[in-house]
């Protein structure tokens, strides 16, 4: 034995590397292969008994057209040394020989291998199904410690009722002496097949699920030493499925034979440091615990914990429980990490250990996803909307709390939200709002909580002072409303403004003039507050209001800013116009009438602005005039080049005092003509007013003048 076969050397027996290295042979053979996820097997204390599924042998290279046959001398491996018990004989045939009915099994195909066995896919004759069954590899065939080993492995699973375990259905020989157990056909691949295209939650939800397989099989005193994603089945249906349990060893126990308790082995890519460099002895639960570890790096790095330029250096590094590097982090991989620590004292104590750090971790991540919520609700918070999404926020930080109580960043998240709300409910005059929150972040002796206090208490006083103007102000006959200019907070509604728009007081009375929805337009509610901030008044601004049902009233508001005990407050009246606005829609039709029976009758009319001085011709007064419509109304100076020289002052008179006296005019002015010729032309005109008498329209016809 050399140096490094000595130095791996536990309880005066040799571990998997230590047979290796104490066989030339063998060594060699490993230090030309690649590193890779197989497992590789010991059934005797001599590495000449070194299984790789890699390695040839005729089970490998067996086609479904071939007739199976046991090597070596029958006698040996007769059926009453297979077994002290009783295995039923059982007739196993390829597709080519024997009848149907002369058959239990009839192979289909080949499934995969392993270290030791060989799994076809067969039809089940007696029951019409098809099953799985596993057969000693060729080489192994006549080896009597591998077939005890063999019904030993088929016994565990026979022994192990799971959901997670795949079902045993009977083992048997056939009639050559070939041992094989069949069991439940998963339609689906293994679970290496499918863990690069899965993402992480969903690779961790499968892994404790065999985890809890693991779980079961420890309570019946069973270690599986060999969980990797290859021994694992997943169906189309969602089962996941335990299998290959040829290395399970059962802990404490005396029932295994002493061949089966001289097999060791398991997948260096995976393997824990006892299982590579220790004896029976060495091998505890938490050997299985460290390969749930291993499962898990694999999953949130892509690859197993353990590498090497050949299967014998990926061997070394697993006996000295070299991980591989990687720069992912995160508590999954600091789960990983405790799994697969170097010492079973410092891993997990048992499965159960493992599963709640993996679930806690589930927890821990549901409540980090329900903080990054609250935060981009907090990150997208409107002005106008704030205390929505304070609230909002606020739930999902709750929510996050509740799921895990000591998560540092929801802590700090609704602490920074609170002072944040406070402050938000301190600007508006909230103020008994602000001093709950300090109270529920258990800061009313802060110096903010003091200062919302004496906030409190000044508005308090001023409220007393103000009392007087108060009554004043309520019994006054016009809609108005009291509010604070800081804040937009309602001091008071009047009893004309709650009649007008049908609100309680208390619908409307400290509540922020924001969160009210009475604007129909909101660019007039930002006009005002626009204007109040730099002028601080606006007269006359017409707009509509929303009543309680949701019906609109036109109205015209006021408002001025005045300075009352100290404090700026925005006194505003508002006025019903609704009657004003029929009555200006009326006319507004009844005009519209006219001068469609106007253009009807072809008469040459015009009318101008007298807000935007804009004046319009119909099509009449363009053909009257010999003006190209290309061009547009005239302006005024223009139309007054058209009058001959000797009637402009006489027709500026007329119409400058039909507009201050708002009496109609009809006057005979002369037409210049472009051929220089001129011709007389009836001008009749009359002004429009609005419904509080101002002239905004003047409006007439030109009607040539017949002699």
């Amino acid at each position: 034995m050399d140096r490094d076969t000595e130095a791996l050397s536990q309880d005066g027996n040799e571990g998997l590397l230590s047979a290796v290295l104490a066989d030339a042979e063998v060594k060699e053979r490993l230090q030309r292969m690649p590193a890779d996820e197989k497992t590789v097997t010991i059934c005797a204390l001599a590495a000449s008994g070194l299984t790789h599924p890699s390695w040839p042998q005729t089970w490998e290279d067996y086609a479904v057209t071939e007739t199976m046959e046991l090597v070596g001398d029958p006698s040996e491996t007769s059926i009453s040394k297979i077994d002290k018990g009783f295995v039923p004989i059982r007739l196993l045939s390829q597709l080519t020989d024997m009848r149907a009915e002369e058959v239990d099994y009839r192979i289909v195909g080949k499934l995969g291998s392993g270290g030791t066995g060989v799994v076809y896919q067969a039809h089940q004759r007696a029951l019409d199904r098809e099953v799985a069954i596993k057969v000693l590899r060729d080489e192994l065939a006549t080896n009597q410690v591998s077939r005890e080993r063999f019904l030993t492995e088929a016994r565990v699973i026979g022994g192990l009722d799971h959901p997670n375990v795949i079902a045993l259905h009977e083992v048997c020989v056939d009639s050559d002496g070939f041992l094989f157990y069949s069991m439940k056909r998963i339609e689906g691949a293994s679970w290496d097949q499918q863990i690069s295209r899965n993402s992480v939650d969903e690779n961790v939800k499968i892994l404790l699920r065999v985890a809890d397989a693991i779980r079961y099989a420890h309570s019946r005193g069973l270690v599986h030493r060999d969980i990797k994603p290859e021994n694992i089945m997943l169906g189309q249906f969602g089962e996941v499925l335990v299998a290959d349990w040829g290395l399970a060893l059962r802990i404490g126990g005396g029932d295994l034979r002493h061949g089966v308790k001289q097999t060791i082995g398991g997948t260096p890519a995976y393997m824990a440091p006892e299982l590579a460099n220790g004896s029976h002895a060495a091998v505890t639960y938490q050997t299985d615990v460290y390969l749930l570890g291993a499962i898990l790096f694999e999953i949130l790095t892509g690859s197993p914990p353990h590498d090497g330029n050949s299967l014998l250096a990926c061997l070394q590094a697993a006996a000295r429980n070299v991980i591989r590097e990687t720069e992912v982090t995160g508590e999954l991989m600091d789960i990983a990490r405790i799994a697969m620590a170097e010492r079973t004292e410092d891993r997990y104590l048992s499965v159960d250990a493992f599963i709640n750090s993996l679930n806690d971790q589930q927890k821990h991540d549901q409540s980090v996803r329900l903080v990054k919520r609250a935060q981009a609700r907090l990150l997208n918070a409107k002005d106008d909307h704030q205390y929505e999404d304070f609230r909002v926020a606020d739930a999902l930080l709750m929510e996050a709390l509740d799921i895990w109580p000591n998560n540092p960043s929801a802590q700090e998240t609704r602490s920074a939200l609170q002072q944040r709300f406070a402050e938000a409910a301190t600007r508006r005059g909230d103020y008994d709002l602000a001093l709950s929150i300090y109270a529920s972040a258990d800061q009313l002796d802060s110096e903010q909580a003091a200062e919302v206090k004496s906030l409190k208490a000044t508005r308090a006083s001023n409220d007393q002072r103000n009392s007087r103007y108060s009554v004043l102000f309520t019994q006054a006959p016009e809609a108005g409303l009291l509010i604070r200019m800081d804040s937009g907070c309602v001091v008071e509604a009047n009893d004309a403004f709650r009649t007008l728009f049908g609100y309680s007081n208390e619908e409307v009375v400290n509540r922020s003039i924001f969160d009210l929805n009475i604007w129909d337009c909101e660019q007039d509610r930002k006009r005002l507050t626009a204007a109040l901030q730099a002028t601080g008044a606006l007269n006359n601004l017409e707009s509509r209001f929303l009543h309680r049902d949701g019906h609109a009233i036109d109205v015209l508001i006021s408002g001025c800013v005045v300075d009352m005990q100290g404090e700026a407050m925005v006194v505003s009246t508002i006025r019903d116009i609704s009657i004003r606005k029929k009555a200006e829609n009326e006319l507004m039709m009844s005009r519209q009438r006219l001068r469609d029976l106007q253009r009807l009758a072809g008469l040459a009319t015009w009318s101008f602005d007298t807000r935007t001085e804009e004046l319009v011709w119909s099509d009449e007064a363009f053909r009257l005039s010999g003006r190209d419509p290309a061009l547009g109304p005239p302006s005024s100076d223009q139309f007054y080049a058209m009058i001959h020289e000797d009637d402009r002052e006489v027709l500026r008179d007329t119409i400058d005092a039909a507009l201050a006296s708002g009496l109609a005019y009809e006057l005979t002015v002369r037409q210049v003509l472009e051929d220089g010729e001129s011709r007389e032309l009836l001008l009749k005109g009359q002004p429009i007013f609005n419904v509080e008498g101002y002239t905004t329209e003047l409006y007439g016809v030109m009607i040539p003048h017949v002699k």
